[in-house]
């Protein structure tokens, strides 16, 4: 009988851009911080013996002006100390000794947190090693070489079985989130046709901050 097993190693990264702390203002306590501020009012009474003039120095509406690719924050000048954390509830899975009667299957749950205003995307950073041949019918199937990724979560990018691969978006939502948890599972199976052997793969995770 053939032997085939699989092995997966995931590896977390991290990715958030934010103002340098050394171009901020250090205008902080231990209960507040300000990092950026800007002259928003003032102004003069001019006066003569016929008329009188009250001046002053206005800033813009206090508000987000958003598309779909940009956002605008007007008022006192905005800055946003961002958080951005990704946890995997596993990083090493195991698919173990596949057989052509059945799909194999290991999952880890990713659970993310960021308090960006317009959120975060999980994806496929790169992948290194060997694996089976990449599903693309949609679902892996028994009796077939496949090998993919599905997503179950609120915020999954697809509903379907995908081949793993660099770039390749897991999750996304355009908001702040707290604890949310997208499981990803790796599925694997074979042919009577396929090679023995021992396969393994890194996966890179990245996680960014949508901006």
């Amino acid at each position: 009988m053939q032997k085939t097993t699989i092995t997966v190693v995931l590896i977390i990264g991290i990715f958030f851009f934010s103002i340098p702390r050394a171009a901020r203002s250090a205008m902080q306590s231990a209960s507040y911080s300000i990092p950026a501020d800007g002259i928003t009012f003032g102004g003069v009474e001019a006066t003569s013996t016929s008329y009188a003039t009250f001046s002053t120095i206005g800033g813009p509406p206090a508000s987000n002006t958003t598309s779909t690719s940009y956002i605008v924050r007007g008022g006192f000048l905005a800055g946003q100390d961002g958080s951005l954390t990704l946890a995997l509830s596993s990083t090493s899975l195991t698919l173990g000794t596949l057989s052509t009667g059945a799909v194999a299957s290991a999952s880890t749950v990713a659970t993310i947190n960021t308090n960006a205003d317009t959120g975060y995307t999980l994806s496929i950073g790169s992948v290194s090693g060997t694996g089976l041949t990449g599903v693309s019918d949609g679902a892996v199937t028994a009796g077939s070489e496949e090998y993919g990724v599905a997503v179950s979560g609120n915020n999954r990018a697809f509903t379907t079985d995908q081949a793993i691969a660099a770039n390749l978006i897991l999750a996304s939502y355009a908001g702040p989130v707290t604890n949310d948890a997208e499981t990803l599972a790796l599925k694997a199976s074979i042919s009577s046709n396929s090679t023995a052997g021992s396969y393994s793969q890194t996966i890179t995770l990245s996680l960014a901050a949508n901006f």
